[in-house]
């Protein structure tokens, strides 16, 4: 069998975050979180979706960062409007770093 994606990548990085602490969540769970409509076709599911675990996201943020004061969701709400392109990811950066 010839080696795909998930040995060489994945599952290695799976390892690794595990070793870390992350938790692993399945992949229907990980759709739930995300708001994914069950009843409509696998290949539409994310449209329009969340990128993100929202909730987590937005404990996190305040969690690392106590003073940051927004409003819940007005930082997913940045994150929605960044371009998905180099400049997108660059904004994205930017963001994380707190500017």
């Amino acid at each position: 069998m010839k080696p795909g994606e998930h040995k060489t990548v994945q599952a290695r990085i799976l390892e690794y975050a595990e070793a870390i602490g992350w938790t692993f969540v399945s992949r229907e769970e990980a759709e739930r979180r995300r708001g994914f409509d069950p009843d409509v076709p696998p290949a539409d599911r994310a449209r329009n979706r969340s990128l993100f675990f929202d909730d987590l996201l937005d404990a996190k943020v305040r969690e690392f960062n106590p003073r940051y004061a927004e409003a819940e969701g007005a930082l997913l709400g940045q994150f929605r409007h960044l371009h998905t392109d180099i400049y997108g990811n660059r904004e994205f950066v930017e963001h994380l770093r707190g500017n």
